[in-house]
């Protein structure tokens, strides 16, 4: 997918048609709560981290590109190790180290959204939607700012977000780097997968210790 590339998609230099007026202008967003989600999700599909930026609340905007950049070059890397180890090393394991399912945590902006109803308000709306086709359903909130209408992710984008997955996809090239040269053999993790996902996790290890800690009244307590 390399959705990172997205973004190097500029007109290479020489002669260009004028452009029309208001052409730096985004496009306006739907007006249908729900179409208004589709066209989310279909700019997330696309990798257009602009046109995203576009439809997010300008105070979340920067923090929630930011994260699914971190994201997606995340699961790139683990798409990368999965398909090395698949053809190299064994089917199986492959699966068993699998990290894709990280991909079915960023809420409304996760890999597999199938919205379900709306309810609108003059200046709020909300659509439920399911993720991976698992209840509970979730919500997307959603508020007018300049009169249309806008997503508003809430705090969750947490500042440490795009670090810890860029740390973590780090992590896994090396690994996959450390198998191909053979300092990871292949032949051991066929004997014993074990080591595999031993390696995993201390590769993965240093980007998730910089993950925001959840807050304390969601941690459980101790008894």
């Amino acid at each position: 997918m390399l959705a990172l590339l997205a973004a190097a998609c500029d007109r290479q230099p020489g002669r260009e048609a004028p452009a029309p007026p208001n052409a730096g202008d985004p496009p306006p967003a739907a007006s249908d709560p729900q179409e208004f989600i589709e066209e989310l999700l279909a700019a997330r599909r696309a990798g257009s981290y602009r046109r995203i930026e576009q439809l997010v609340v300008s105070e979340r905007a920067a923090e929630v590109v930011a994260t699914l950049r971190a994201v997606d070059e995340f699961l790139v890397a683990n798409r990368g190790l999965c398909e090395y180890v698949r053809e190299h090393v064994n089917p199986g394991v492959a699966t068993w180290i699998d990290q894709a399912y990280l991909g079915g945590s960023l809420e409304v902006f996760s890999s597999d959204v199938r919205i379900l109803s709306s309810h609108e308000g003059p200046d709020q709306a909300e659509v439920s939607f399911l993720v991976d086709e698992r209840l509970p359903a979730r919500h997307a909130r959603l508020v007018r700012d300049g009169g249309t209408w806008r997503y508003d992710p809430g705090p969750g984008y947490d500042g440490a977000l795009p670090r810890a997955f860029a740390k973590m996809a780090d992590g896994l090239r090396q690994l996959l780097d450390d198998l191909r040269s053979g300092r990871v053999s292949a032949d051991e993790v066929r004997r014993n997968p074990q080591r595999l996902l031993d390696e995993l996790k201390l590769r993965l290890s240093p980007g998730v210790r910089m993950l925001p800690r959840p807050p304390e009244s969601s941690q459980p307590s101790g008894g």
